[in-house]
Protein backbone atom coordinates (compact mmCIF):
# COMPACT_ATOMS: atom_id res chain seq x y z
CA UNK A 1 0.00 0.00 0.00
CA UNK A 2 1.51 3.58 -1.10
CA UNK A 3 2.08 6.25 1.80
CA UNK A 4 -0.58 8.12 1.16
CA UNK A 5 -2.93 4.94 0.37
CA UNK A 6 -1.98 3.92 4.58
CA UNK A 7 -2.72 7.47 5.67
CA UNK A 8 -5.72 7.86 4.09
CA UNK A 9 -6.84 4.51 5.94
CA UNK A 10 -5.56 5.49 9.17
CA UNK A 11 -7.47 8.69 9.05
CA UNK A 12 -11.05 6.65 8.19
CA UNK A 13 -10.15 4.32 11.24
CA UNK A 14 -9.69 7.17 13.32
CA UNK A 15 -12.93 8.93 12.07
CA UNK A 16 -15.00 5.44 12.71
CA UNK A 17 -13.75 4.94 16.28
CA UNK A 18 -14.38 8.76 17.24
CA UNK A 19 -17.57 8.73 15.87
CA UNK A 20 -18.19 5.11 17.62
CA UNK A 21 -17.14 7.35 20.77
CA UNK A 22 -19.38 10.16 20.47
CA UNK A 23 -22.47 7.92 19.51
CA UNK A 24 -22.05 6.06 22.63
CA UNK A 25 -21.60 8.90 24.99
CA UNK A 26 -24.60 10.27 23.51
CA UNK A 27 -26.58 7.28 24.23
CA UNK A 28 -25.27 7.32 27.62
CA UNK A 29 -26.64 10.64 28.00
CA UNK A 30 -29.57 9.80 26.36
CA UNK A 31 -30.39 7.03 29.23
CA UNK A 32 -29.26 9.24 31.97
CA UNK A 33 -31.54 11.80 31.05
CA UNK A 34 -34.36 9.77 30.26
CA UNK A 35 -34.02 7.38 33.42
CA UNK A 36 -33.80 10.86 35.89
CA UNK A 37 -36.70 12.60 34.33
CA UNK A 38 -38.95 8.93 34.78
CA UNK A 39 -37.63 9.26 38.70
CA UNK A 40 -35.50 6.06 38.15
CA UNK A 41 -33.01 7.63 40.01
CA UNK A 42 -30.73 4.08 40.43
CA UNK A 43 -30.75 3.64 36.76
CA UNK A 44 -30.04 7.23 35.95
CA UNK A 45 -27.55 7.13 38.38
CA UNK A 46 -25.57 4.41 37.12
CA UNK A 47 -25.71 5.96 33.56
CA UNK A 48 -24.50 9.27 34.46
CA UNK A 49 -21.34 7.92 36.77
CA UNK A 50 -20.71 5.66 33.46
CA UNK A 51 -21.05 8.80 31.12
CA UNK A 52 -18.65 10.82 33.39
CA UNK A 53 -16.18 7.84 34.07
CA UNK A 54 -16.29 7.92 29.94
CA UNK A 55 -15.77 11.71 29.93
CA UNK A 56 -12.46 11.02 32.50
CA UNK A 57 -10.84 9.04 30.28
CA UNK A 58 -10.95 10.81 27.09
CA UNK A 59 -9.97 14.50 29.40
CA UNK A 60 -13.54 15.95 28.58
CA UNK A 61 -15.33 18.48 30.09
CA UNK A 62 -17.76 16.91 33.00
CA UNK A 63 -20.93 19.37 32.98
CA UNK A 64 -22.35 21.02 35.55
CA UNK A 65 -25.64 19.91 34.91
CA UNK A 66 -24.23 15.93 34.76
CA UNK A 67 -22.66 16.75 38.48
CA UNK A 68 -26.14 18.17 39.67
CA UNK A 69 -28.34 14.89 38.39
CA UNK A 70 -25.60 12.59 39.79
CA UNK A 71 -25.72 13.84 43.05
CA UNK A 72 -29.57 13.98 43.24
CA UNK A 73 -29.82 10.65 41.95
CA UNK A 74 -27.47 9.35 44.35
CA UNK A 75 -29.47 11.09 47.32
CA UNK A 76 -32.23 9.71 46.34
CA UNK A 77 -31.08 6.86 46.50
CA UNK A 78 -29.79 6.72 49.84
CA UNK A 79 -25.96 7.00 48.47
CA UNK A 80 -25.39 10.58 51.08
CA UNK A 81 -21.27 10.44 50.66
CA UNK A 82 -21.73 10.67 46.90
CA UNK A 83 -24.46 13.17 46.90
CA UNK A 84 -22.70 15.24 48.74
CA UNK A 85 -19.45 15.03 46.62
CA UNK A 86 -21.35 15.19 43.20
CA UNK A 87 -23.31 18.59 44.03
CA UNK A 88 -20.41 20.23 45.79
CA UNK A 89 -18.94 19.81 42.19
CA UNK A 90 -22.13 20.85 40.33
CA UNK A 91 -21.98 23.84 42.65
CA UNK A 92 -18.25 24.78 41.83
CA UNK A 93 -19.15 24.16 38.14
CA UNK A 94 -21.78 26.99 38.86
CA UNK A 95 -24.55 24.70 38.69
CA UNK A 96 -26.62 24.97 41.89
CA UNK A 97 -30.45 25.09 43.58
CA UNK A 98 -32.23 25.60 45.98
CA UNK A 99 -32.67 21.88 46.52
CA UNK A 100 -29.07 20.84 46.11
CA UNK A 101 -28.27 23.38 48.74
CA UNK A 102 -30.85 21.59 50.90
CA UNK A 103 -29.61 18.46 50.33
CA UNK A 104 -25.83 19.10 51.08
CA UNK A 105 -27.27 20.57 54.61
CA UNK A 106 -29.05 17.11 55.06
CA UNK A 107 -26.26 15.25 53.95
CA UNK A 108 -23.58 16.94 56.01
CA UNK A 109 -25.79 16.53 58.90
CA UNK A 110 -26.16 12.68 58.24
CA UNK A 111 -22.50 12.50 57.54
CA UNK A 112 -21.68 14.40 61.05
CA UNK A 113 -19.87 17.12 59.60
CA UNK A 114 -21.01 20.22 61.79
CA UNK A 115 -19.05 22.86 59.79
CA UNK A 116 -20.15 22.14 56.28
CA UNK A 117 -23.58 21.38 57.54
CA UNK A 118 -23.56 25.00 58.97
CA UNK A 119 -22.38 26.90 55.77
CA UNK A 120 -24.70 25.18 53.54
CA UNK A 121 -27.82 26.47 55.87
CA UNK A 122 -26.30 29.73 56.04
CA UNK A 123 -25.78 29.38 51.74
CA UNK A 124 -29.57 28.67 52.12
CA UNK A 125 -30.67 31.11 54.02
CA UNK A 126 -28.58 33.51 52.34
CA UNK A 127 -29.76 32.82 48.65
CA UNK A 128 -32.69 31.98 49.64
CA UNK A 129 -35.13 33.81 51.43
CA UNK A 130 -38.17 32.73 50.37
CA UNK A 131 -37.21 29.40 49.66
CA UNK A 132 -39.80 26.70 50.23
CA UNK A 133 -37.96 25.42 53.19
CA UNK A 134 -36.84 28.64 55.04
CA UNK A 135 -38.36 28.41 57.72
CA UNK A 136 -37.20 25.13 58.94
CA UNK A 137 -33.50 25.90 57.47
CA UNK A 138 -33.35 28.56 59.82
CA UNK A 139 -34.60 26.75 63.30
CA UNK A 140 -31.86 24.13 62.10
CA UNK A 141 -29.55 26.99 61.90
CA UNK A 142 -30.38 28.15 65.16
CA UNK A 143 -29.74 24.82 66.30
CA UNK A 144 -26.43 23.87 65.07
CA UNK A 145 -25.46 27.82 66.48
CA UNK A 146 -25.90 26.78 69.44
CA UNK A 147 -24.33 23.07 69.25
CA UNK A 148 -21.24 24.86 67.88
CA UNK A 149 -21.49 27.58 70.54
CA UNK A 150 -21.95 30.44 68.04
CA UNK A 151 -24.14 31.81 71.10
CA UNK A 152 -23.94 35.31 69.65
CA UNK A 153 -24.75 34.48 66.15
CA UNK A 154 -27.70 32.26 67.90
CA UNK A 155 -29.15 34.94 69.59
CA UNK A 156 -28.87 37.61 66.18
CA UNK A 157 -30.94 34.76 64.64
CA UNK A 158 -33.87 33.70 66.74
CA UNK A 159 -35.87 36.90 65.69
CA UNK A 160 -35.47 35.48 62.14
CA UNK A 161 -37.66 31.95 63.30
CA UNK A 162 -40.91 32.24 62.00
CA UNK A 163 -43.45 32.74 64.78
CA UNK A 164 -44.87 29.05 65.88
CA UNK A 165 -40.95 28.55 67.33
CA UNK A 166 -42.13 30.31 70.62
CA UNK A 167 -44.10 27.29 70.73
CA UNK A 168 -41.81 24.62 70.73
CA UNK A 169 -40.81 23.24 73.38
CA UNK A 170 -37.19 22.15 72.48
CA UNK A 171 -36.51 25.11 70.52
CA UNK A 172 -37.75 27.56 73.32
CA UNK A 173 -35.87 25.25 75.98
CA UNK A 174 -32.72 25.82 73.66
CA UNK A 175 -33.05 29.51 73.34
CA UNK A 176 -34.18 29.74 77.47
CA UNK A 177 -30.81 27.90 77.87
CA UNK A 178 -28.73 29.84 75.76
CA UNK A 179 -29.61 33.10 77.18
CA UNK A 180 -28.78 31.83 80.88
CA UNK A 181 -25.49 31.46 79.08
CA UNK A 182 -25.33 34.68 77.96
CA UNK A 183 -26.31 36.53 80.91
CA UNK A 184 -29.44 37.95 79.49
CA UNK A 185 -31.29 37.62 82.76
CA UNK A 186 -34.00 40.10 81.87
CA UNK A 187 -35.77 37.75 79.69
CA UNK A 188 -35.42 34.82 81.44
CA UNK A 189 -38.80 35.01 83.29
CA UNK A 190 -40.74 35.06 80.66
CA UNK A 191 -39.13 32.96 78.64
CA UNK A 192 -39.73 30.24 81.82
CA UNK A 193 -43.01 30.80 81.93
CA UNK A 194 -43.64 30.41 78.09
CA UNK A 195 -42.09 27.44 78.40
CA UNK A 196 -43.91 26.02 81.40
CA UNK A 197 -46.93 27.03 79.77
CA UNK A 198 -45.83 24.59 76.62
CA UNK A 199 -44.52 21.69 79.30
CA UNK A 200 -45.81 21.99 82.82
CA UNK A 201 -42.81 18.99 84.10
CA UNK A 202 -40.06 21.12 82.16
CA UNK A 203 -37.57 20.54 85.19
CA UNK A 204 -35.50 23.47 83.79
CA UNK A 205 -38.31 26.03 83.80
CA UNK A 206 -39.64 24.98 87.11
CA UNK A 207 -36.90 25.09 89.03
CA UNK A 208 -35.72 28.72 87.36
CA UNK A 209 -39.13 30.32 88.51
CA UNK A 210 -38.97 28.18 92.50
CA UNK A 211 -35.41 29.34 92.69
CA UNK A 212 -36.80 33.15 91.48
CA UNK A 213 -39.94 33.73 93.90
CA UNK A 214 -37.83 32.22 96.54
CA UNK A 215 -35.03 34.42 96.66
CA UNK A 216 -37.72 36.99 95.64
CA UNK A 217 -39.38 36.92 98.81
CA UNK A 218 -35.98 35.61 101.04
CA UNK A 219 -34.92 38.50 100.16
CA UNK A 220 -37.59 40.84 100.76
CA UNK A 221 -38.01 39.10 103.80
CA UNK A 222 -34.46 40.03 105.02
CA UNK A 223 -34.66 43.80 104.09
CA UNK A 224 -38.08 44.32 105.98
CA UNK A 225 -36.87 42.51 109.00
CA UNK A 226 -33.20 44.27 109.14
CA UNK A 227 -35.21 47.86 108.54
CA UNK A 228 -37.86 46.60 111.74
CA UNK A 229 -35.42 45.43 114.10
CA UNK A 230 -33.49 48.95 113.47
CA UNK A 231 -36.65 51.07 114.20
CA UNK A 232 -39.12 48.80 116.32
CA UNK A 233 -42.03 51.65 115.31
CA UNK A 234 -46.25 51.24 114.96
CA UNK A 235 -45.42 52.20 111.29
CA UNK A 236 -42.46 50.20 110.64
CA UNK A 237 -44.89 47.78 112.50
CA UNK A 238 -47.51 47.79 109.62
CA UNK A 239 -45.11 48.01 106.98
CA UNK A 240 -43.63 44.59 107.31
CA UNK A 241 -47.37 43.38 107.88
CA UNK A 242 -47.79 44.77 104.71
CA UNK A 243 -44.76 43.38 102.96
CA UNK A 244 -45.47 39.99 104.66
CA UNK A 245 -48.60 39.25 101.95
CA UNK A 246 -46.40 39.70 99.22
CA UNK A 247 -43.46 37.78 100.89
CA UNK A 248 -45.82 35.03 101.62
CA UNK A 249 -47.34 34.71 98.48
CA UNK A 250 -44.02 34.70 96.53
CA UNK A 251 -42.69 31.34 99.24
CA UNK A 252 -46.18 29.90 98.48
CA UNK A 253 -45.50 30.36 94.44
CA UNK A 254 -41.73 28.97 94.89
CA UNK A 255 -43.26 26.19 97.16
CA UNK A 256 -45.84 25.16 94.58
CA UNK A 257 -42.94 24.89 91.98
CA UNK A 258 -40.56 23.24 94.24
CA UNK A 259 -43.21 20.49 95.67
CA UNK A 260 -43.47 19.77 91.30
CA UNK A 261 -40.53 19.18 90.89
CA UNK A 262 -39.96 17.15 94.39
CA UNK A 263 -42.52 14.93 92.31
CA UNK A 264 -40.81 14.82 89.21
CA UNK A 265 -37.37 13.63 90.86
CA UNK A 266 -37.02 13.70 94.53
CA UNK A 267 -33.30 15.69 94.47
CA UNK A 268 -31.96 16.68 98.00
CA UNK A 269 -31.48 20.47 96.72
CA UNK A 270 -35.19 20.47 95.97
CA UNK A 271 -35.73 19.63 99.64
CA UNK A 272 -33.45 22.27 100.94
CA UNK A 273 -35.61 25.26 99.17
CA UNK A 274 -38.84 23.30 100.55
CA UNK A 275 -37.08 22.90 104.05
CA UNK A 276 -36.52 26.80 104.03
CA UNK A 277 -39.93 27.64 103.16
CA UNK A 278 -41.82 25.73 105.22
CA UNK A 279 -39.81 27.23 108.28
CA UNK A 280 -40.56 30.56 107.26
CA UNK A 281 -44.35 29.67 107.26
CA UNK A 282 -43.51 27.60 111.08
CA UNK A 283 -44.50 24.20 109.94
CA UNK A 284 -42.04 22.59 111.83
CA UNK A 285 -43.16 19.02 111.00
CA UNK A 286 -43.16 19.35 107.00
CA UNK A 287 -39.35 21.83 107.53
CA UNK A 288 -38.48 18.64 109.36
CA UNK A 289 -39.32 16.50 107.01
CA UNK A 290 -37.71 17.94 104.00
CA UNK A 291 -34.68 18.67 106.80
CA UNK A 292 -34.39 14.86 106.67
CA UNK A 293 -34.53 14.52 103.26
CA UNK A 294 -31.97 17.30 102.42
CA UNK A 295 -29.59 14.89 104.09
CA UNK A 296 -29.69 11.80 101.72
CA UNK A 297 -27.40 11.09 99.23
Amino acid sequence: MSLPGYFSLLLFIICITGCGISRHAAGLQSNAETAFEAENYSAALNYYEELMEHNKRRNREISGTEYYNAGISAWKTGHTGKAAGYLELAGRSGYTSEISVRILAEAYREIDNLSREIDRLEEYVDKFPDGERINEMRRRLFETYIESRNHNLALELWPELDGSATSDPELLESYFILNRIMNNDAGLKEIAEQLKSLDGNNTLALEYLGEHYFWQAENRYQEEMDAYEENRTRQQYRQLLDALDTINEQFRMSRDYFERLWEIEPEPRYAVYLKNIYTRFGNEERAGYFHRQSEKN
